[in-house]
C-alpha cells in the first residue's frame, strides 16, 4: 500500500479556517502471477467542527483588531450590570434573548419576592447593580474604570442579526389597533404621524385625529373621523423604516428614533470601549450557551437555560424567513440605507447584509 496523506486548507476571510483531509489510497499488487494496479481509492472526511471556545475566540480577537485598526466612534454607552455575587459583568442587547437574561439574573440573584411597581421582572428592579455615570474613574481607553467592578469579572453580551432585531421588535409590539403595549407611547405612536400626518393640516386636526388614534388604543373611540388616516391600519413595517432612517439625519439627541430595541448592537454595547471578554451570537447559541456558562462558573444553571436554548434554536430558520419577507416590503434605497446603518455590525460580529 502506497499511502499519501494530502492536507488541503482553506481560509475565509473573518471566519474560522476550514480544512478538509483527502486520503489517497493506491493499492498495488505485488504477486508476479496476478499483477494487478487498482483504482485510487479517495477517502474525504468533513472537515473539524471548531469548539466553541475557538470560535468565541476568533471572534473577540477579531473584533479586537478591528477597534484597534480603526478610529472607531466611542457612543459613551455604558449600560451594564455587574453581579459581585456572580462576578460577571452583563451588558444586554435587546431583542437578544436580554429577557432570558434578566428573569434568569433576577431569580439566580435577587430571588422571587423582589418587584417594582408590582413588576418582578423589572429592569428597575436590576437598577441597584447597573454600573453608574458617577462611579466611573479615568483611565487609559479600553480599561475597566469602575469602582465597584473588579478586573476579575467577566463582561459578556449576546448579540444577533440585527435585522433580525429590528423584524422581532416589529413584530412583538406592532400588534394592531386595541394594543395598550408601551410602545404605542414611545414610538408607534410617533412613526404613524410621522408616516401619515399632511402639511395642510390644521393644529386641530392634528390633535382631533392624534386624539382618535389614542381613544383607538385604549378601546373608547366613539364617532371616529372618516378622513383619519390613524385608524385605517396600524403601522407597516416600511413606515416604520422610513421613521427610523429619518431619525438617522437628525441631530442628537435623537433617542426617539433610536430606540434600543433596534440601534446597533455595536453601539448598544459600545463594543469598542467596553472591553468585553465574551460575545456570543443568539443563532449559535446552542452551541456557545455551554461555554459561555462554564467561562461565567454557572454550568449548574444550564437547565434554567436550556429552555430558551432550544426556542432561540428553533427560531432561527423561522427568522431568516420573516427578514426577508419583510425587507421585501421596502424599496430598494431604503434596504441600501438600513444596511448601511447596520454595517458596523456586519463589520464586527460577521453577519451580512440583506437584499432582496
Amino acid at each position: 500500500l502506497n499511502i499519501l496523506f494530502l492536507w488541503q486548507r482553506t481560509f475565509r476571510q473573518q471566519k474560522a479556517p476550514s480544512y478538509s483531509e483527502i486520503i489517497s489510497v493506491n493499492i498495488t499488487s505485488t504477486s508476479k502471477q496476478n499483477s494487478y494496479d487498482g483504482p485510487v481509492v479517495v477517502l474525504e472526511f468533513p472537515p473539524p467542527t471548531p469548539s466553541p471556545e475557538e470560535i468565541i475566540t476568533e471572534r473577540m480577537e477579531r473584533i479586537a483588531s478591528l477597534c484597534a485598526a480603526k478610529n472607531y466612534p466611542n457612543f459613551k454607552n455604558h449600560h451594564m450590570f455587574y453581579f459581585p455575587e456572580l462576578g460577571v459583568t452583563w451588558l444586554p442587547v435587546y431583542k437578544s434573548s436580554s429577557t432570558t437574561w434578566k428573569e434568569f439574573l433576577i431569580d439566580t440573584v435577587l430571588g422571587p419576592n423582589v418587584a417594582h411597581n408590582g413588576n418582578h421582572y423589572s429592569y428597575k428592579v436590576l437598577g441597584s447593580y447597573k454600573l453608574r455615570q458617577g462611579d466611573k474613574q479615568s483611565g487609559r481607553r479600553r480599561k475597566r474604570t469602575w469602582k465597584k467592578e473588579p478586573r476579575s469579572s467577566i463582561r459578556f453580551t449576546v448579540i444577533r442579526h440585527p435585522l433580525a432585531r429590528l423584524v422581532s421588535h416589529y413584530r412583538n409590539k406592532s400588534i394592531g389597533p386595541g394594543s395598550t403595549s408601551l410602545g404605542n407611547d414611545i414610538w408607534v405612536k410617533p412613526a404613524m404621524i410621522f408616516a401619515r400626518q399632511k402639511k395642510s393640516w390644521s393644529p386641530n386636526r392634528q390633535a382631533k385625529f392624534a386624539k382618535e388614534y389614542d381613544n383607538q388604543i385604549h378601546h373608547n373611540l366613539k364617532n371616529p373621523s372618516p378622513g383619519n388616516p390613524y385608524l385605517k391600519s396600524f403601522l407597516t413595517f416600511p413606515e416604520l423604516v422610513r421613521f427610523i432612517l429619518h431619525g438617522q439625519n437628525r441631530p442628537p439627541p435623537n433617542y426617539l428614533y433610536m430606540n434600543a430595541h433596534w440601534i446597533p448592537g455595536t453601539q448598544r454595547i459600545d463594543v469598542c470601549q467596553n472591553d468585553l471578554d465574551i460575545i456570543v451570537k443568539l443563532e449559535n447559541e446552542a452551541v456557545e450557551l455551554p461555554y459561555l456558562l462554564e467561562r461565567l462558573n454557572l454550568t449548574q444553571y444550564h437547565h434554567l437555560l436550556s429552555k430558551k436554548e432550544n426556542a432561540s434554536a428553533g427560531e432561527k430558520v423561522v427568522a431568516v424567513d420573516q427578514v426577508v419577507e419583510h425587507m421585501k416590503l421596502l424599496t430598494k434605497e431604503e434596504q441600501r440605507q438600513l444596511n448601511e446603518m447596520y454595517a458596523l455590525d456586519y463589520e464586527m460580529f460577521g453577519y451580512e447584509p440583506v437584499y432582496v
